[in-house]
């Protein structure tokens, strides 16, 4: 396996940054995946690009003695494309899905947590051998809280009310939560074997139907 310059994609661009102040509820982690190309599968002979994707899969808020706190079930799918040094399968795709857990503090505020906006900072990529890498994200999440109305009383005699003007107050939380295990699919390429069971103990990865 060669040492090439690995192209990486899934970076989220600062134009798409949510509106964050230092004090608004949020979350960061980072997370080092060791990945497995499993038989029959081709082994690696160029890593060719990775992409990391954050998708939130449930959320729920729960009472605790800080207030409340919302705890975050997601998902990182991450795509690898490599080059192989079988001329029946010049180049190959494996997508692996590892899911995390995580949480952020909302306090005693009352606001409805609308939606929860994901961003990956960073992402780094290691090759260890010709069937194994490692990728390193740094994942940022924070809620959208929904928007409570402030309206002035409305001047006598105007014949119709001003428009409310709208703002969101915020709170301040910086804290997370890993799952120690994980449990995810590969989605191979191969018409025989299908996706294989991939199950991490420890960040061990095993794979197996």
């Amino acid at each position: 396996m060669t040492d090439k310059l690995i192209e990486v994609s899934g970076i989220t661009p600062e134009a798409h940054f949510p509106k964050c102040p230092p004090n608004h509820p949020h979350t960061q982690f980072c997370e080092t995946d060791k990945l497995y190309i499993p038989c029959p599968n081709p082994s690696i002979h160029e890593i060719l690009e990775v992409c990391v994707n954050v998708v939130v899969c449930s959320n729920k808020e729960i009472c605790t003695p800080i207030g409340r706190k919302l705890v975050i079930n997601g998902k990182k799918q991450i795509k690898v494309k490599f080059s192989t040094n079988d001329p029946c399968q010049p180049f190959h795709c494996a997508i692996f899905e590892v899911p995390f857990c995580t949480f952020i503090v909302l306090g005693n505020s009352k606001q409805e947590v609308v939606r929860i906006c994901t961003v990956v900072e960073d992402i780094a990529v290691k090759p260890l051998d010709c069937r194994c890498l490692s990728v390193t994200s740094i994942i940022f999440l924070c809620p959208v809280l929904k928007q409570e109305p402030d309206c002035p009383p409305c001047p006598p005699c105007s014949g119709h009310s001003d428009s409310c003007q709208q703002h969101i107050p915020y709170n301040h939380c910086s804290s997370h939560c890993q799952s120690t295990t994980k449990k995810y699919h590969s989605g191979s390429n191969c018409s025989v074997c299908g996706p294989e069971e991939v199950i991490m103990t420890d960040r061990h990865y095993y794979y197996g139907k």
